[in-house]
């Protein structure tokens, strides 16, 4: 086992990331990377938030490309996948419209329907989560159903970005547990690998169109021949579903015990903590982890990482991307820690997975004084505190650990210090390359249960 070689895969919301491994002695190593960001779709004043399938598939394959010669020797790809990513397919897994996102609120209407429909009791009894527009791959079915009515007449198939890739690569359907958890079809409580049919006959919808529940760790099957051929692979390696971006992050940290946090600095800014039972509530997802009998909160800010992207594009055009995130924000942060501040940043630039309603961000208690340094650390504040409200709910039902594990590009000392002064005071931990990570250990979770693979 030691001369094998994984492929970790991240499908991630902005951009997909690849990495070669191989386990030396105890560990893994990165032995090679590649990433490429891609362009999201954003309109309709940010109701509408999707992405072409093609864009991942293309830069799947520039990375095979330019991982070469190493990729000839991989003999397990493992998937890490952006969920929701809800794809309609046909029969070949072609996609027939953009995958929507998480980021998503066209379906907002849809997602009240499931819950007037269902019952709030009843879908947080069962599939763990709240449906709302986005965070909800039902509700953006429904609207395909509506106002796509060929592109839901010609689905075979609706899944997620694992599956898009995974059917691509091997011609198989699947989806893991921890990406079809947010579905609001899925059996997040009792976590059993079954789609939940009672919810589905409510809306008519087949459960011939959803793909078969596969466990993180289990394979789709081999990489075509075909594909062997272009990618340059030198046999087929098989293909592991692997799980949810975030979840593989917390996994790859060693989120494994009831009350351990991972803080996930991203496009998005999530903290999850991790649960030995399912304790659904309307005010944050819930997810099944790639291990078993475990479970992680999510408690999501969809724009994080994309509100400081805002905030740069608007008030620091003039700046540099190094200079904006390596100097400018640490020393904004550094001199606003130490002073009190009147500004006060609501962080709903792009709305909210637990609210019906339009939610906006606001920027309030702005003077003729208010500089764009003071600006930069209410934002952060308000993310910080954001974040804050679901630790301070979380340590009613689970006694929370340290130190709190922190993952993302844009870390730094000063953001550092402004979550220990704004977010949780405790102790942090900076994980890098996680969700590739996560991905990896996969890989080798497979192999080793299968004695090797050669």
């Amino acid at each position: 086992m030691q001369n094998c070689a994984i492929l970790a895969v991240d499908i991630g919301t902005t951009g997909l990331k690849m990495g070669i491994y191989t386990p030396i002695e105890d560990d893994l190593v990165l032995v090679k990377q590649y990433a490429e960001p891609y362009q999201i779709n954003s309109y309709n004043n940010g109701l509408c938030g999707d992405i072409e399938p093609e864009k991942w598939l293309a830069a799947f394959r520039n990375g095979c490309h330019a991982l070469q010669p190493d990729i000839g020797r991989i003999e397990v790809i493992s998937l890490s996948g952006t969920t929701p990513g809800l794809t309609a397919m046909d029969e070949h897994g072609q996609a027939l419209s953009p995958a929507i996102l998480m980021l998503d609120q066209r379906s907002r209407k849809q997602a009240q329907r499931i819950i007037d429909t269902i019952g709030l009791e009843f879908l947080l009894q069962h599939t763990g989560n709240m449906p709302v527009a986005g965070g909800c791959s039902l509700a953006s079915i429904l609207w395909i159903r509506e106002h796509l009515a060929d592109v839901y007449r010609r689905t075979f198939k609706f899944g997620h970005s694992n599956t898009v890739i995974g059917y691509w690569l091997t011609g198989q359907w699947g989806i893991d547990p921890s990406s079809a958890s947010l579905s609001a079809l899925y059996n997040t409580v009792k976590n059993d690998l079954t789609w939940n049919v009672d919810i589905l006959q409510a809306f008519d919808l087949s459960l011939d169109m959803l793909p078969p529940v596969k466990h993180a760790a289990d394979s789709l099957g081999h990489v075509t021949s075909e594909l062997c051929a272009q990618l340059g692979f030198q046999s087929p390696p098989y293909v592991v579903i692997g799980g949810n971006d975030a979840v593989l992050a917390a996994y790859s940290a060693g989120i494994y015990s009831p009350g351990q946090i991972i803080n996930v600095n991203g496009t998005c800014e999530i903290t999850l903590v991790c649960l030995g039972e399912c304790i659904p509530s309307p005010n944050y997802n819930i997810r099944a982890h790639v291990i078993g009998d475990r479970w992680l909160t999510l408690h999501v800010m969809n724009a994080g990482g994309k509100a400081y992207e805002w905030f740069k594009n608007l008030f620091c055009r003039d700046m540099t991307e190094e200079k904006f995130y390596g100097k400018f924000i640490p020393q904004a942060l550094e001199l606003w820690l130490q002073k009190q501040s009147d500004v006060f940043y609501d962080p709903y630039l792009l709305g909210s997975r637990y609210s019906q309603q339009s939610l906006k961000a606001k920027l309030e208690g702005l003077t003729v004084d208010t500089s764009r340094e003071e600006l930069l650390a209410a934002l952060t504040k308000g993310l910080c505190e954001y974040q804050k409200r679901h630790l301070q709910d979380m340590q009613l039902i689970v006694a929370l650990q340290s130190p709190i594990k922190l993952t993302g590009g844009a870390l730094n000392d000063a953001i550092i210090r402004a979550k220990k002064q704004w977010y949780w005071a405790t102790d942090y931990e900076i994980v890098e390359q996680s969700s590739l990570r996560g991905a990896a250990i996969l890989g080798l979770t497979y192999i080793e249960q299968h004695g090797g693979v050669a």
